[in-house]
């Protein structure tokens, strides 16, 4: 098998082999990949066999039966993956039988069925480098702190290289490495010597330093284009110890002769949940002096996928070209002088993607060749921009590497990831990538939580858009694959390998929350007339999932989801929480109550009663079903048989937030117990307690850390008065941001701060993030239609303990007039707020908890 039967590769902890729908004994089949070779009944968690992809993986099976060589046989390989809980993965292929003859040899070491040495020395990175993401709307990168398209990354227990050019669905290029030769001597990889790095407004600049050469590289992606481009600047180093030329005498110019190497992995994929690796073929084009790339067209499948690479300028020819490599790896090199006093070398790298035609690829990269230098300067200046116009958050503190420096630090790493996450992929529409590299398309409940974070920084036109993708998708009527008024479970589309599916159990009850916030903060009442209809639909969606009239709404996955394996419709997917989840019933009460507020606004009076009261009822249900006083926590599920699920969970959290929780000492009590050290560690917030027999530090929602329901922590803590313990779980996630460059992952392992089966960027973590410390800071609630500013700031003493200086922030808010400007200036240490707003008319600013001095004018 050219690709494993497995999405993206992973840890194969059990494998079995089906021949005809018999079950084939495991001692009896071996695996063989490149690495290892394993005896099936050797497989377990502590010895598991690492399939990567695009790698061969061969099975070799010791039947004694012969087969029926004149019909064909159907072959089923079932494969469990660690990190996942109970996930079968089944590869269905037909074949016939042949007689082979010839010796086989198995190693011994596949014979044997010891478990291999376990425990932190077994997994731990050595040696890593901060893998980065860099995004613009149609396209990203997957590269190394160090600038090059290279990073090695865990997926699924296994570590390979993800580095390379996204164009979603495809990925046009892998990794791409540069290396430097001086007057024909060793290459010298660029990576191995670099001397610093930064990554800020949408730019990773590098400096090396090798062979008396001084380097100097960036790398970005153009915010409206399909690819990238990889500017280096070469000059001779300023050599110590060199001896100074007498005045007078002139200096005999240094000539080096350079060339450039650019090691390209050609392996184009396509890149929905499953990685297809097909075959390619590659030409030069002489007249524009780049090289193409493209998949072979194959019967049965739709698309093509193209790539372009070259450098600018546009008249530079390569003087050495390699594309002839059994693996599809490329090279092409360029030579230079480099000479003392002369201005520099200077040549870019770029490259484009996609997969319409070969003709607009090629277009593409012609057009970013040709106008790098000015992509370049927009680039940067579209991440200013973007920071200048959303929340500002400053602090004139004079106490460095303090925590409330740290913490601003990583809102504004927070805010270039969520520029990075806003994306307009062909097909899909604007929506927001769920993370990167793996989930590029838009997931709804994903999309639901991350749109906090943009409301909350104030990015209300991308936010907007974002739910107007979604309402245009919902289902107007109800069909086998969905009920009216549900949202899609995920937009996909063309050559992601698989469609747009419906059937979570939460994604539609998180929309109306987003909705009222956005309304409130523009006054945007005329939208919500024009979507009402839609509004409806959503609210009452919720009804139609009580199917057994008990009062509370199941979730069960009822959709078709094309290469997904889903359990469960929650966001716990891969786990069984069926039939009434706690964190469902939660959104359907928020729902409903958001729903009676909107209703409110447009003077619905009729709908407006009958959700409060719906609310009301199902409030007083969950108070009654869920509370186990035993355990002073809630039930996590109420199952098929009527049973309920004790398990200790963050999803409890869910209730809080929500408002369904009535009694202040039953949500005392669910944070004092998420906070022991089971649950919370100093890096966030388990998935479930490490007390329980089924907690693993590596499974995905059986005891990994996310980022999400840390954030869900801190803001029941905010909500609840608890600001100290709130800043621990927001400083527990600057920690991670800053740490890993600007990126947050999707999880960490439970046992340490790694991460694990995860995105290196992933969308609800960073909204958490800028949604939960806007909320500590601010506490801020907008409406315009009342023409209100509510501020209600939970800053904790820590944060301006010894420190006198104010807290300034600056506020965008659209209003019929155009954008004005709040501007505050925030003391804590005397609970003093001094307002202005400019740009309209001057709304009510107030607090109950701070004293608030407006200025006019």
């Amino acid at each position: 098998m050219l690709n494993p039967p497995v999405p993206l590769g992973g840890n194969i902890i059990s494998l079995d082999v089906y021949v005809d729908d018999v079950p084939v004994p495991k001692k009896v089949v071996f695996i063989a990949t490149q690495d290892d070779m394993v005896n099936a009944a050797a497989l377990t968690e502590n010895r598991p066999i690492p399939f990567k992809p695009f790698q061969s993986a061969r099975i070799l099976v010791m039947n004694d039966h012969s087969l029926d060589e004149k019909r064909r046989h159907k072959i089923v390989v079932m494969s469990k993956l660690e990190g996942f809980e109970q996930i079968l993965i089944p590869f269905t292929f037909a074949d016939y039988a042949r007689h082979q003859s010839g010796k086989i040899v198995i190693p011994e070491q596949a014979l044997e069925s010891e478990a291999l040495p376990s425990g932190e020395d077994a997994t731990i990175f050595k040696n890593f480098s901060t893998p980065l993401v860099l995004s613009g709307k149609k396209a990203y990168v997957v590269c190394s702190a160090n600038g090059a398209l290279s990073t090695y990354w865990t997926w699924m227990g296994v570590r390979y290289d993800n580095g390379g050019l996204y164009v979603p669905p495809a990925r046009a290029f892998g990794r791409i490495i540069v290396e430097i030769s001086v007057d024909d001597g060793v290459r010298k990889r660029l990576p191995s010597f670099v001397v610093s790095s930064k990554h800020e407004n949408g730019i990773i600049e590098t400096r090396h330093e090798l062979a008396g050469l001084q380097v100097k590289r960036k790398l970005l992606v153009p915010f409206e284009n399909r690819g990238f481009i990889m500017a280096l600047e070469i000059k001779q180093s300023s050599e110590p110890g060199v001896p100074k030329i007498a005045k007078g005498k002139k200096m005999t110019p240094s000539i080096k002769r350079i060339r450039i190497h650019f090691l390209i992995d050609g392996n184009m994929t396509s890149y929905g949940l499953a990685a297809v690796s097909q075959s390619s073929v590659a030409k030069f084009n002489q007249k524009k002096n780049c090289l193409q790339i493209s998949t072979a067209a194959q019967k049965g499948v739709d698309v093509q996928y193209f790539g372009t690479i070259g450098v600018a300028p546009g008249s530079m020819k390569p003087d050495r070209i390699l594309t002839d490599s059994f693996d599809n790896d490329f090279e092409l090199s360029y030579d230079f002088k480099i000479e003392t006093g002369k201005p520099p070398v200077k040549v870019a790298l770029v490259a484009a993607g996609g997969f319409v035609s070969e003709a607009r690829c090629l277009q593409e990269f012609v057009s970013i060749r040709d106008n790098y230098t000015k992509l370049m300067e927009a680039t940067q200046k579209g991440f200013n921009d973007y920071s200048a116009t959303t929340l500002r958050i400053g602090s004139s503190s004079s106490q460095k590497n303090s925590t409330m420096s740290k913490l601003i630090a990583a809102y504004e790493k927070t805010k270039a990831c969520l520029r990075y996450l806003k994306t307009e992929y062909d097909g899909l529409g604007t929506g927001i990538s769920a993370g990167l590299p793996r989930f590029p398309n838009y997931w709804a409940r994903d999309t639901g939580w991350t749109l906090r974070g943009y409301l909350a920084i104030g990015d209300y036109s991308f936010a907007l858009s974002t739910i107007e993708n979604f309402l245009r998708r919902q289902a107007r009527k109800t069909t086998k694959h969905a009920i009216k008024g549900e949202l899609p479970m995920l937009i996909s589309g063309r050559a992601f390998l698989h469609g747009t599916t419906y059937g979570s159990a939460d994604a539609t009850f998180l929309f109306p929350w987003a909705l009222l916030h956005y309304v409130r903060a523009t006054g945007n009442v005329g939208y919500l007339k024009k979507r009402w209809q839609s509004v409806v639909d959503l609210i009452d969606w919720g009804f139609s999932k009580d199917v057994d009239g008990d009062g509370l709404v199941e979730n069960d996955f009822t959709g078709t989801a094309e290469k997904l394996p889903i359990q469960d419709s929650t966001w716990m997917d891969h786990i069984d929480r069926r039939k009434s989840a706690n964190d469902i019933q939660a959104l359907f009460y928020e729902s409903l109550r958001v729903g009676s507020e909107l209703a409110a606004i447009l003077g619905d009076d009729d709908r407006a009663k009958k959700w409060s009261a719906r609310a009301h009822l199902l409030q007083e249900k969950i108070d009654l079903e869920y509370w186990n006083t035993g355990a002073g926590f809630y039930y996590d599920t109420i199952r098929k048989d009527g049973s309920k699920d004790p398990s200790i969970r963050p999803n409890a959290l869910v209730l809080l937030l929500s408002d369904a929780v009535k009694d202040r000492v039953k949500a005392d009590s669910v944070l004092s117990r998420i906070e022991q050290d089971d649950m919370t560690t100093a890096w966030g917030l388990r998935t479930l307690s490490s007390l329980d027999s089924r907690y693993q530090p590596t499974l995905y929602h059986d005891g990994a850390v996310w980022p999400l329901v840390t954030g869900w922590a801190a803001l029941g803590e905010l909500k609840y008065g608890r600001k100290q313990q709130a800043l621990r779980y927001i400083e527990s996630m600057a920690d991670r941001i800053l740490s890993e460059n600007g990126m947050f992952a999707e999880t960490y392992r439970g046992d340490r701060p790694e991460p694990f089966n995860s995105c290196i960027l992933q969308a609800w973590s960073a909204g958490m993030y800028a949604y939960s410390f806007v909320e500590m800071m601010l506490g801020m609630n907008i409406d315009m239609i009342a023409h209100k500013i509510q501020l209600e700031p939970k800053i904790p003493q820590k944060l301006y303990d010894g420190d006198s200086a104010p807290i300034e922030f600056k506020h965008s808010i659209p209003t019929s007039y155009g954008h004005a400007v709040l501007h505050l200036k925030l003391d804590p240490k005397s609970e003093r707020i001094i307002a202005s707003f400019r740009g309209g008319s001057m709304p009510e600013i107030y607090s109950k908890s701070y004293r608030v001095e407006v200025l006019s004018g």
